[in-house]
């Protein structure tokens, strides 16, 4: 059974990791927002299949800039995202300078969704494992007692004074 299997937990641990960085990314996304500004951009290149990679470039106080982002939510002209197409780039600088084509506080919230979901998934998939692991323990020592035809009793330890044999000794 997957659940019992070391590579449960492992699986968990790596959905905890991952989700930790999901939603440290939503902390910084909403720090973001709270100073968030905007200039026009163009697109400038498309790469990547399924998922596309948006390079643009925009303006800040006469400074060129080129960035990237992985998602383009903001086209202007009914082009959509294009190359050549005009975007709206959101940017602050939480100290460095951080550019996205969505709004931060959009980004945050995707951001704490996905990180909130992995975290739990992660947690709830180790309390799984570990509870069965438990169950199966109580199990298997129950069949290897029925197999054995006598409850399993706790070793208790005698002791016996020199001389006497246990017959001879007194229970106390």
């Amino acid at each position: 059974m997957f659940f019992r299997s070391p590579t449960s937990p492992l699986l968990a641990a790596i959905l905890i990791l991952v989700g930790s960085m999901q939603l440290f990314f939503g902390w910084k996304y909403g720090e973001a927002a709270k100073g968030e500004a905007t200039a026009i951009g163009v697109i400038t290149y498309i790469s990547g299949g399924r998922s596309r990679s948006y390079n643009y470039e925009f303006e800040v106080d006469g400074v060129k800039l080129q960035q990237d982002s992985g998602v383009c939510h903001t086209a202007i002209t009914p082009q959509g995202c294009e190359v050549g197409a005009q975007v709206l780039v959101y940017y602050a600088h939480i100290p460095v300078l951080e550019t996205r084509l969505q709004e931060f506080g959009i980004a945050r919230s995707e951001k704490y969704f996905m990180g909130g979901w992995m975290v739990g998934c992660g947690l709830l998939l180790i309390c799984v494992y570990f509870i069965l692991r438990k169950l199966g323990r109580d199990s298997s020592e129950t069949v290897e007692s029925e197999e054995n035809g006598h409850e399993r009793e706790p070793n208790v330890l005698h002791i016996v004074p020199d001389g006497e044999s246990p017959s001879d000794s007194v229970g106390f």
